[in-house]
């Protein structure tokens, strides 16, 4: 049984300015903020169940200041990762906005994944860099139990080599706020998503296993956006006087948001994919797939959802629609697994977050 641990305040993110100790060179403001400041762990594949790679990403600003009287040329932005428990680590994953890669350790050796150099060029005075992103894979938590808080934590530098005919370098400090790390296998899962998607999961590969708050599972494909965003999925009961095909009916509540903003409204394209599924412990005898009802609630409203007009095509209108069910009768139906065996499951297609009720 999978329980989630209560977990400890985290710190802001903090800013540290620090000004040249050579003259010519100016100062330099540098803001490291996470875009979320708990991320659930990452977990590995194992079988046939795909891993969850869960991601910690940070959102970069660089201004040059307005006093500063010559423009800077060679400017580096550099940062490494360390996590609370040693045996943990947070490595490189992408960049949206800069051209970031890990730093090479001396005579050949391999790669050091946790510390990356961004190239950000020349700013004359006054100019900001555009704000960047940087993401990292969230670790494997330690099988031996990683201390409570498990936090990762970001800091480094903002380089600047000028002068000839040998450059003298400027260095001007930054850290970035915690990032606390949640449990393997929750109900709740965070994480920060790149501009180029991702897949994130609760229970165990978006199975249900039949263990408690793991009877129901949800798993959502975010597509390729034009901004960095954060997931969220949370499992719950949901208390609905009208279960009458389950045991327990549960609610999967699903946002994916800009940072700093609302929920974003109807703006995923083509569209998210989402996927429920019941453990048939929790089947009441008898139930058939068809006669469960699908509840999509935002803004205040609770509707019936219902069958897309193909299997690839969203409704316009905001609201989800059955793309595919599926009754895991037996290992003839395709798809079928052990561990999904007598389970429902239900693909559903939607261009807006929303909440999810199984009745």
């Amino acid at each position: 049984m999978a329980h989630l641990k209560v977990l400890a305040r985290v710190a802001a993110a903090t800013l540290v300015t620090a000004t040249s100790a050579f003259a010519g060179t100016g100062s330099f403001t540098t803001t490291v903020t996470p875009l979320t400041t708990n991320v659930t762990y990452s977990a590995a594949a194992a079988g046939k169940t795909p891993p969850l790679n869960t991601v910690v990403g940070y959102t970069v600003s660089i201004v040059s200041d307005p006093s500063n009287t010559n423009n800077t040329n060679h400017i580096t932005f550099v940062g490494t990762t360390t996590v609370t428990d040693a045996t943990e680590a947070a490595e490189f994953s992408s960049a949206d906005g800069a051209t970031c890669a890990t730093i090479a350790n001396p005579a050949g050796s391999p790669a050091n994944a946790r510390t990356i150099s961004c190239d950000i060029g020349t700013l004359r005075a006054g100019q900001p860099y555009p704000t960047f992103a940087v993401f990292f894979k969230a670790p494997i938590a330690d099988p031996a139990g990683p201390p409570t808080p498990d936090n990762v934590h970001f800091s480094g530098a903002t380089k600047i080599a000028e002068g000839s005919p040998t450059p003298f370098n400027s260095t001007f400090p930054w850290t970035a706020g915690d990032v606390l790390l949640g449990t393997a296998n929750p109900v709740l899962v965070k994480s920060a998503v790149p501009k180029a998607g991702g897949t994130f999961f609760t229970g165990v590969g978006g199975v249900p296993t039949g263990a408690d708050e793991h009877q129901f599972a949800t798993t959502v494909g975010i597509p390729a956006a034009s901004t960095y965003t954060t997931a969220t999925i949370a499992i719950s009961p949901s208390g609905d006087p009208n279960c009458s095909n389950f045991v327990t009916c549960y609610q999967s509540d699903l946002a994916i948001t800009i940072p700093g903003t609302t929920p974003i409204p109807a703006t995923f394209s083509p569209y998210l994919t989402i996927v429920l599924r019941q453990d048939a412990s929790t089947i009441k005898s008898g139930t058939k797939i068809t006669s469960v009802v699908l509840v999509y609630i935002a803004d205040n409203k609770q509707t019936v959802i219902g069958p897309c007009a193909s299997p690839t095509t969203p409704r316009t209108d905001g609201i989800p629609c059955i793309a595919k069910q599926t009754y895991y009768k037996s290992k003839t139906v395709p798809g079928w697994t052990p561990d999904l065996d007598g389970d429902f499951e239900w693909i559903l297609l939607n261009i807006r977050n929303g909440a999810y009720r199984v009745l």
